[in-house]
């Protein structure tokens, strides 16, 4: 909006017409003065005052117009001092900040006071550019969502990741905007509403819906308030929101996995006691003829302890990014020394085992890809009925990784398990799980060894269709 500066006009006139009054005043006393002594004619008189007169409004017009030019200049530049836009036929809005170089006079100091300030507000005025953007700048690359609210809860600012979490594209344009309109959780409204009312920092954390993600995040949120430096009253408040969810979830999984390790040593270590304690009883009552079935079942109990130690071991190895041994191997090589491991456990189950495919040689830990194979081959025999088959296969793909595939041909995995299938302890059937001897790690163990080279493990399987486990690792 144009802003228009008239000429200080009712200065000049004021000016102007107590110079006329004094001038004719100065006059008339002069030439009274001079009549009388000498007795001036009466035309003479009166033709002196009217010239007297024209003359003084040419001196009272300039004079005042020569005093009023300076105020004139000063007014525009105080107002482009307080940087309103000023238009007018005398001024250039182009021009240098220095209007009165030109004026040197009386009002010259007042001049200099105008250009001294003005060069300290354009100085701080950069400087307050610069840490404002070097604030937003650092508050847009933070992780966690900050938003500053008014006493009476209108949102004064937020980050891209407070808006991203939380608001829509028409409240992020919008106006005006509440706390409540953007965050619809009492907690929240009760957490900032405490810190207005006490001017205490408050922190708790809850969970919120967000437009992130559709399940619910938790978020840990620091209520803080901000205080005028002189007075200490509380002007605004400031809320982070610190997203937990990844925490939660590897605190979850971390009470899980005690749990169920917990629950998994402890079963054959109460069967292990109390069959050493029976065996116990016997060998002092002299009955032994229940000895060899007692120390038999003891024995299995101590091998799966033992199994599952190892995997747990295994698994600790893989998460803690134990070093891989690359090294170039075969795996037509590799899957004949599992499947001459396999031949006395598939021979119980009459299963028949084939291997499929030829790919050439690649770098990986060999050892490693060992264990992804006999603990696929092995679950596969353990699982599927009498008479069944598993096949090994190795191919390529127009990505040139070498996939693996253990394919069976046995009941198969119901699809709601399909998600589940790599945590660790997850079983389809707890109670037949542990009859075939399985720890609930192993193919938690091969999911973390295709991680670590770098490929993937993926199932496909249906109720009484099969199923198929698939490898892929990336040549390197």
């Amino acid at each position: 909006m144009k802003r228009f500066v008239r000429f200080p006009w009712r200065v000049y006139w004021k000016f102007f017409f107590y110079q006329v009054i004094a001038f004719n005043i100065l006059s008339i006393a002069v030439i009274s003065v001079i009549d009388v002594r000498y007795r001036v004619q009466p035309f003479v008189y009166n033709e002196a005052l009217l010239n007297f007169f024209v003359f003084s409004l040419f001196v009272a017009a300039l004079t005042s117009y020569r005093f009023t030019r300076p105020i004139y200049r000063v007014i525009l530049k105080a107002l482009r001092i307080s940087s309103k836009k000023v238009y007018g036929d005398l001024v250039d809005p182009n021009q240098e900040d220095d209007l009165l170089d030109d004026e040197l006079d009386d009002i010259s100091e007042l001049d200099v006071a105008l250009n001294h300030i003005h060069r300290k507000m354009k100085r701080r005025k950069a400087q307050f550019l610069r840490a404002q953007e070097e604030s937003q700048a650092f508050m847009s690359a933070v992780a966690e969502g900050l938003v500053s609210v008014s006493l009476d809860e209108k949102i004064l600012y937020f980050n891209s990741q407070f808006a991203a979490q939380f608001l829509s594209n028409e409240q992020v344009n919008a106006p005006i905007l509440r706390l409540k309109d953007a965050i619809r959780s009492s907690d929240v409204l009760e957490g900032f509403a405490s810190t207005i009312h006490t001017g205490k920092v408050h922190r708790f954390t809850v969970k919120l819906n967000t437009l992130v993600d559709a399940v619910p995040r938790f978020f840990a949120v620091s209520v803080n308030p901000i205080r005028n430096e002189k007075t200490k009253e509380i002007y605004a408040i400031v809320g982070i929101f610190h997203d937990i969810t990844e925490l939660k979830k590897v605190e979850q999984i971390r009470i899980d996995f005690v749990g169920n390790a917990s629950h998994e040593l402890r079963t054959p270590l109460t069967s292990i006691k109390g069959y050493v304690d029976t065996l116990q009883e016997d060998v002092k009552a002299g009955h032994l003829d229940q000895a060899g079935k007692f120390l038999n079942i003891v024995s299995r109990n101590i091998d799966r302890l033992m199994d599952l130690v190892n995997d747990l071991l295994s698994l600790s190895t893989l998460e803690s990014h134990g070093e891989l041994k690359l090294e170039l191997i075969h795996p037509l090589q590799i899957s004949e020394q599992i499947l001459a491991e396999m031949t006395v456990l598939a021979a119980e189950k009459n299963i028949a085992i084939r291997v499929i495919g030829e790919v050439a040689p690649f770098m990986a830990d060999a050892h490693k890809v060992e264990q992804v194979l006999r603990n696929l081959v092995s679950n596969a025999i353990k699982f599927i009925p009498n008479g069944k088959s598993v096949q090994i296969r190795w191919e390529g793909n127009s990505a040139q990784n070498v996939i693996l595939r253990v394919i069976d041909d046995g009941p198969g995995i119901p699809v709601e398990h399909l998600d589940r299938l790599f945590e660790r302890f997850y079983r389809i059937d707890k109670g037949r799980t542990r009859d075939a001897g399985g720890t609930g790690l192993g193919l938690a163990i091969v999911k973390h060894i295709m991680q670590s080279h770098g490929g993937s493990v993926a199932v496909r399987s249906a109720q009484d269709q099969g199923c198929e486990f698939i490898c892929t690792f990336p040549v390197k």
